[in-house]
């Protein structure tokens, strides 16, 4: 797919503190418990597992932190319409051409109670914040919710093309 130079472009990244707060704590854990059973000798815990086991469950914690800390969410907009690729689940540009769009507005909303959190979600696709873009489509497909933490930028990239 072609692209033109992109009017706006965003990159956003899962960096909720508690999150990480989380996943270090039982990142920890875990490696704690890899040193004390494996390396010392001592058990870890009242009902301790093999040390396979604990060596398996660190392992994908620290896996499943890494992976957290590697998506992100890609917004561009150009003349043409409004791309996403939301990494690593999409591998292609997902494209909303402003053709399909009946009309979009840039609105507060709330992750959680609207849509059930962040990420990819039916009817939206956001990382942070409570500010996005809601697409509306011509076909009456369901509408989507695009999260932007810059809300200003994508208003007066909008409002250059005429789609606000």
């Amino acid at each position: 797919m072609e692209q033109n130079e992109p009017l706006f472009y965003e990159e956003q990244y899962f960096r909720q503190w508690w999150i990480f707060i989380l996943l270090a704590g039982m990142c920890g854990t875990g490696v704690y418990g890899v040193i004390t059973q494996v390396f010392m000798g001592e058990t870890f815990g009242d009902k301790p597992m093999g040390d396979v086991g604990l060596i398996i469950f660190s392992v994908c914690i620290i896996a499943l932190t890494i992976f957290f800390y590697m998506q992100k969410m890609i917004t561009k907009i150009d003349e043409r319409g409004i791309y996403i690729k939301f990494r690593p689940y999409h591998k292609k540009w997902r494209l909303y051409e402003w053709q399909r769009i009946a009309h979009c507005e840039l609105k507060k909303y709330n992750p959680t109670f609207e849509f059930g959190g962040w990420g990819i979600r039916p009817g939206v696709n956001s990382v942070s914040g409570n500010s996005g873009l809601l697409l509306h489509f011509k076909s009456g497909k369901p509408k989507l919710m695009i999260g932007t933490r810059k809300t200003e930028e994508m208003q007066q990239v909008l409002q250059t093309l005429n789609q606000l």
